[in-house]
């Protein structure tokens, strides 16, 4: 359970440990992972179990994951989009409290942060305001179709233009979409694909390491299933 003062709500939190008994002689290579919707993903994607595999195959390290609830719809659809106080909460509330948890220490180019949807957006938001905390990302179908009220239609992209915008931080980030996924609007340019692809170019063009894959799939948990754990591999699996 974690009650924010600042948010002015409770949610619960769920903390996965890797089914191993020397996680201390792990402590150089293990990942700290931060999920949104923790319904979903510990139920319909069964991601604990995801995990047991790809550690088990040694195909990633060991993973603590922090699988994050949403208190109801209506504060996800508030917290999630690109919101600066819920990311202000995220790392400067929460983090604290699962590192006083945990058995190590990870630190932050070992911690990701990720999610779907609205939750890729919140993942890839959050990590570019607090580098310190969150180096990397796993973002699928991140809804970066999404912009602030104040933004007219014309603008760019709203994430892309905060890119543009800042320094550049010390974050990697694993971007995914599926191709059936263009419907937004009147032009397939701003849906998720179109705007998946946008940013991956800007953020390439800036110098992030950036990897992206796209899926024959459409918005749902079948293809975010294999999507996070191909996001995992490709930030993490390739160590010796």
């Amino acid at each position: 359970m974690f009650t924010s003062e600042t948010l002015d709500n409770t949610r619960d939190i769920t903390i996965y440990s890797p089914a191993i008994d020397d996680r201390q002689n792990h402590k150089d290579d293990a990942v700290l992972l931060y999920m949104f919707d923790a319904n979903s993903y510990t139920n319909t994607v069964e991601m604990p179990k995801i995990l047991d595999n790809l550690i088990a195959a040694g195909e990633i390290p060991p993973v603590t994951a922090v699988f994050i609830s949403n208190p109801d719809s209506d504060a996800r659809a508030r917290e999630l989009p690109a919101n600066p106080v819920f990311a202000d909460v995220m790392a400067n509330e929460l983090a604290p409290q699962i590192n006083k948890r945990l058995p190590i220490t990870i630190p932050k180019d070992r911690t990701v942060i990720a999610g779907s949807s609205y939750g890729g957006l919140a993942a890839t938001t959050i990590a570019l305001r607090h580098p310190e905390v969150f180096g990397n990302v796993i973002s699928m179908s991140g809804s970066y179709w999404w912009k602030p009220k104040e933004q007219t239609a014309d603008d760019k992209n709203f994430v892309v233009s905060e890119v543009i915008r800042m320094d550049k931080v010390p974050v990697r980030l694993f971007l995914s979409a599926g191709v059936f996924e263009t419907a937004r609007g009147d032009s397939s340019s701003n849906g998720i694909l179109g705007t998946n692809r946008h940013l991956r170019d800007v953020l390439l063009a800036k110098g992030y390491d950036t990897h992206y894959e796209e899926y024959g799939s459409g918005h749902d948990y079948f293809s975010w299933r294999n999507a996070i754990g191909d996001g995992l591999i490709s930030l993490f699996g390739s160590e010796e």
